[in-house]
């Protein structure tokens, strides 16, 4: 039997427990945890900006990755947990069922994996196969184990929609805007502005090449796109925020007439204020910029084409290492509770985890 510590989470309480993990099923593998890191969203939960149980989203286990509450509760009720989705480690068991990953590749002890799925704020984790997924070879087991949050940051940065010549504007430029910054770069765009609130952020995004700064705490980010660009707008604004709306009113303020609107961070709660008109009148493209959402195999195949393109080096991921602050999981508690006390200040791309 193999103990292991789990994280729970509450408004402004994480609790660490404790528990002993269930004997493995014919499909399921054994995986000790390597390194796990902090997602967005959980800062947004751990400050209580949630999702209301009318807006839960209509899909489920039988079509997303993981699995469901099981207690019957709406998926966003709290306590959250056992929490982490972004992480990796080493398959160190396997069920009598395991033979290929989902999406193909054999599976075997000593794998290096990167998860899909909640939970990695843990020391081992047992779940089912497909949810799961190689480390290419060429990746080191530290990126890879960035396997969530970087490939679904380079499918965003693909799918974005830039063109050569382009003009784009990036709301929020932590981990993945970073990653959607370097995407409009590569792609050609003929100018990129970076926006956020966080001055390191903003520094980080001039050294990879962003034209223009807009610290949107000191300045009207709206106001200063609008004479940058001489009252046309960009023509891709992206949002990479996230939580509660605000990088969403930003962008579509930002984005000219039959722009396109691209979307990645998941807001929670309800947008104060919102008007659709110019979704229609502008004939606006919004492009939904999530990657894991879909089907499963759909939500495997979009990761293995994002992590095509780590794997060659397109991104510089060297930046994200050299602003990340590494922790125990013993340190979990203190870590949100700091973070979420300097919202303005918290400059680390990646808070990562080890065990």
């Amino acid at each position: 039997m193999v103990e292991t510590r789990v994280v729970y989470l509450e408004p402004e309480v994480m609790t660490v427990k404790t528990v002993t993990l269930p004997e493995l099923g014919p499909n399921d593998v054994l995986v000790k945890a390597h390194q796990a890191s902090v997602c967005g969203s959980e800062r947004y939960y751990y400050r209580g900006i949630n999702v209301r149980p009318q807006d839960e989203a209509k899909g489920g286990e039988d079509v997303q990755l993981g699995a469901g509450r099981g207690d019957g509760k709406p998926k966003h009720a709290y306590p959250m947990g056992p929490l982490g989705h972004e992480g990796g480690g080493t398959i160190v068991e396997m069920g009598a069922g395991v033979d290929t990953y989902l999406g193909g590749g054999v599976v075997a002890v000593g794998d290096r994996v990167g998860s899909l799925i909640y939970p990695t704020y843990t020391d081992y984790w047992v779940t089912d196969v497909r949810h799961v997924q190689p480390i290419p070879d060429g990746v080191s087991f530290e990126v890879g184990c960035l396997y969530e949050p970087l490939g679904c940051a380079a499918w965003a940065a693909i799918h974005m929609g830039v063109k050569l010549g382009d003009t784009v504007a990036v709301n929020g430029v932590g981990f993945a805007g970073n990653i959607m910054l370097q995407g409009a770069l590569k792609s050609g765009a003929s100018l990129v502005i970076a926006v956020d609130v966080v001055p390191a952020k903003l520094e980080i995004a001039k050294q990879l090449g962003a034209h223009i700064v807009i610290n949107a705490l000191t300045d009207d980010p709206i106001a200063a796109v609008d004479e940058i660009t001489r009252g046309e707008g960009v023509d891709i604004a992206a949002e990479a925020v996230g939580g509660t709306g605000i990088g969403i009113k930003q962008a579509l303020a930002m984005v000219r007439h039959n722009g396109i609107l691209s979307l990645y961070g998941d807001s929670y709660a309800p947008v104060d204020d919102f008007c659709f008109h110019r979704f229609h009148e502008d004939g606006l493209e919004i492009r939904n910029l999530n990657a894991v959402h879909y089907t499963k195999l759909r939500s495997v195949e979009t990761m293995r084409e994002a992590y095509r393109a780590v794997e060659r080096g397109v991104f510089d991921l060297d930046v994200i290492f050299d602003h990340s602050v590494t922790y125990s999981l013993d340190q979990v508690g203190e870590v949100f509770a700091a973070e979420a006390a300097a919202l303005d200040t918290q400059s680390s791309m990646k808070t990562l985890l080890i065990p």
